[in-house]
């Protein structure tokens, strides 16, 4: 039986939506993740309320900016350079497991979305 965990993905443009990563076995969730980020290589940044944001790890050298992804972060981490890319935003389990976002994440990410929408026109 296949299992899958629900994040939510900010594209290069700003577009947001809702993504499921096969999460069978290791392999084919990192695999999910890869595709979904458009990478080989991931890095994780961690934020408020147990949310982490997925990125490319080589992102900068090979990706556009992405600045609704950037006002995003930058809502809990005021000092973060800029970031390339898609971002995937998941949750982690008592075990340290990625898992699919809860119901108050998943509005805490769509707030911040909301957030940067907001001020992006004013930088």
């Amino acid at each position: 039986m296949t299992e899958h965990i629900t994040g939510i993905r900010v594209d290069k443009n700003g577009v947001l939506s809702t993504v499921s990563i096969d999460d069978t076995n290791t392999h084919t969730h990192l695999m999910g993740m890869y595709q979904h980020i458009g990478c080989t290589t991931v890095d994780v940044i961690r934020l408020t309320g147990g949310i982490d944001v997925w990125v490319d790890d080589e992102g900068l050298y090979t990706q556009e900016p992405n600045p609704t992804l950037t006002a995003m972060i930058r809502v809990t981490r005021p000092f973060q350079t800029h970031l390339s890319g898609p971002g995937l935003f998941l949750t982690t389990d008592g075990e340290g497991d990625t898992r699919g976002l809860t119901e108050e994440q998943t509005a805490t990410v769509i707030g911040w979305w909301q957030t940067a929408n907001a001020i992006l026109p004013v930088l």
